[in-house]
């Protein structure tokens, strides 16, 4: 695929964080929250300069960026904001570059050291006139999941260049890429593994239907969440390792 001789600019649309309330709070639906401060004690007052007191040693909280990439129109914003619990789609708006979606579950620490985690999703817009920008969305990623419409079969062809792309020229391991068969409201919930050509039939496949089964694919994405913070926390280790001898 090549790029357009002229260089697209690239949109980034940060979600914003939600307002602070006033008054008490109340609780927030799991498995996501709002983020907050890990490690530090809750009732504890600021001290002298602006920090408050810490129980015991502070742990830096892990982060892993994790893309989104696949066709246009494979449903890959929808199931962002429904992963995320952000704002509801109510029309199809073909995303222009890129969103960024911050969050952190509290389901998710690392194995070692109970470190809590927050996570960037960057929802990635399909259309090819982005292909000159697609090496800074890649860069610093630890995870990519790639979407496509299990409805259009064209779809099949197309996430084979997506995974070259984005997992192999990133010298990312399989098991951090995970494949999303999305299926839209109203067509059906046929879960039979689509006919993959290799290397995309070593991948881990999960089916997506917001409308019939949409706890299964938060469960999903849950697993494959904790899998990428753990391989980000072995990483941090063997550098504190190497830092060390």
């Amino acid at each position: 695929m090549r790029a357009s001789a002229r260089t697209p600019p690239l949109l980034v649309l940060r979600a914003a964080a939600p307002p602070t309330p006033i008054g008490p709070r109340e609780p927030l639906p799991l498995p996501w929250k709002r983020r907050q401060p890990i490690g530090w004690a809750a009732s504890a007052p600021p001290r002298r300069g602006g920090f408050p007191r810490a129980c015991g040693r502070p742990t830096a909280m892990l982060k892993a960026k994790i893309l989104f990439v696949g066709p246009c129109e494979s449903g890959k914003t929808v199931l962002a904001n429904f992963l995320t619990e952000s704002s509801d789609i109510t029309e199809y708006n073909p995303t222009q570059g890129v969103r960024i979606l911050e969050f952190e579950n509290p389901h998710i620490t690392s194995n070692t050291k109970g470190t809590g985690c927050e996570f960037e999703l960057w929802d990635c817009g399909g259309d090819p006139k982005f292909e000159s920008c697609w090496p800074a969305l890649m860069k610093d990623s630890h995870g990519v999941v790639i979407v496509f419409n299990a409805d259009i079969p064209s779809h099949l062809k197309e996430i084979e260049m997506w995974y070259s792309c984005f997992v192999q020229q990133q010298f990312l391991q399989d098991t951090q890429c995970l494949l999303i068969a999305h299926h839209k409201p109203g067509s059906g919930s046929d879960k039979g593994n689509p006919s993959l050509p290799t290397p995309l039939n070593k991948l881990k496949l999960v089916h997506s239907n917001l409308e019939d089964d949409p706890e299964d694919i938060r469960l999903e994405f849950i697993k494959y969440l904790k899998s990428i913070i753990n391989s980000v926390s072995e990483s941090r280790d063997r550098e504190e390792m190497s830092i060390i001898t």
